[in-house]
């Protein structure tokens, strides 16, 4: 019995933290099926990815075309360049076109997963609750702002003559990428209201219209709408303020250092608020 008892209590840390290092590389893989799955999916009926992709394509040139026809009129917008506001314009798609990939959930997650009881088959799969939400389907036209907002970005870099260096080039997609970060977090705290109040069209397509502010230099804006993109509704930090280190405005080029903290401390709190709503749940039943 003695010996019994020894072999039983052998440490096996190796082997826990050989699991613990593989765990991530696991949940990626799943998520690439969900992402080869769903483009399958839409692959089926082509036409219609191809007509919603064309369409998503249209609007974002219209919205492009409305800023050339603006500074038509007139030389400069409170101080800044058609280039300067054509790269604001393009580098507020890449954050954008990211957060729309794995977004699309958030708009019908109440009347999906919380009003139709789907929530409990998510929390019984061993994987990530919000990552499931997130990945189990996607908005392909992200795609296509990713794309465009790559090539405007790169014509207006042109004409103001910005080089990339490695530094630069680096910062872009940490800029970019944490910046999608407060999307994220923005509209994810507004999903989670979800867990409380039962909303079938819920608080994000109102709000959602307003990240067309965050195309324009904040500074062309009264007061109290800086205030609201700055610390309300942090939009400012999606395109202007990461925008400012590569096109000038020396005033705001320091601050726009601070937009991974802004982005990874907005998604945080969201994630808090998610998490404590998920406690807060409870099944529908049968």
């Amino acid at each position: 019995m003695s010996w019994s008892s020894n072999t039983t209590t052998l440490p096996r840390a190796p082997e826990t933290r050989a699991r613990r290092w593989k765990e991530p590389w696991r949940q990626g893989r799943i998520f690439a099926a969900y992402f080869a799955q769903f483009v399958k999916m839409r692959l089926a009926y082509r036409v219609d990815f191809i007509i919603d992709m064309i369409a998503n394509l249209v609007s974002l040139t219209i919205q492009l075309v409305v800023i050339t026809v603006l500074f038509s009129k007139v030389d400069s917008l409170q101080g800044w360049s058609f280039e300067q506001v054509l790269f604001i314009y393009g580098f507020s798609l890449l954050p954008l076109g990211l957060f729309n990939l794995v977004s699309v959930n958030f708009y019908r997650f109440s009347e999906q997963y919380i009003i139709e009881g789907n929530f409990d088959r998510v929390l019984l799969r061993p994987v990530n609750p919000l990552a499931q939400v997130m990945f189990s389907s996607f908005g392909m036209g992200g795609l296509n702002e990713i794309a465009l907002g790559s090539v405007v970005m790169g014509y207006a870099a042109t004409r103001l003559q910005i080089g990339f260096g490695v530094i630069d080039s680096m910062l872009l997609l940490v800029f970019a990428a944490t910046a999608a970060l407060v999307y994220l977090g923005v509209f994810l705290g507004l999903t989670s209201v979800s867990f409380w109040f039962e909303d079938r069209m819920g608080l994000s397509p109102p709000v959602y219209n307003i990240i067309r502010f965050s195309r324009y230099p904040v500074t062309i804006f009264h007061p109290l709408i800086r205030l609201l993109l700055t610390f309300v509704l942090p939009f400012a930090w999606v395109a202007f303020y990461p925008s400012t280190w590569f096109i000038g405005g020396e005033e705001f080029r320091h601050i726009a250092l601070l937009t991974p903290v802004v982005g990874l401390v907005t998604f945080s709190l969201a994630y808090a608020v998610w998490s404590r709503g998920m406690r807060r749940y409870s099944s529908t039943g049968s």
